[in-house]
């Protein structure tokens, strides 16, 4: 929760904190979603590219969930800034890590379109 006595330090910390469990429990979804398709794309064909990229984005996905989560256990470190560097520091980690949360998710995007193009194609 948000309060007006919370300090611009302290709201911005809350907000990175609300938007990384936002992209943790994507990731989380995404990862049971990709293990389904990997599923399809077994019954679907004997086109083992597509099953063998599903996995390795899948464990990708896992990867990036275990990056995510050492991230949320590091953001203790952020109230310990006395500093603008230091602040500075943790906005622009921040930032590093929203763009790999979109890398992943625009990964998968693009390979679940391709599958669900396959699947229409068979239909």
């Amino acid at each position: 929760m948000f309060y007006e006595h919370d300090s611009d330090d302290r709201l911005i910390a809350k907000k990175d904190a609300l938007e990384l469990n936002n992209w943790i429990g994507h990731l989380v979804d995404n990862g049971r979603e990709l293990e389904i398709l990997i599923n399809i794309a077994k019954k679907l064909s004997n086109d083992d590219d597509m099953g063998s990229r599903l996995k390795e984005l899948a464990m990708e996905n896992k990867l990036h969930l275990g990056v995510f989560f050492r991230y949320k256990s590091s953001m203790v470190n952020l109230h310990e800034c006395e500093d603008m560097e230091c602040d500075i520091y943790y906005v622009n980690k921040h930032e590093e890590y929203r763009n790999l949360y979109k890398t992943i998710l625009q990964e998968s995007h693009k390979l679940k379109e391709e599958l669900y193009t396959k699947i229409l194609i068979k239909l």
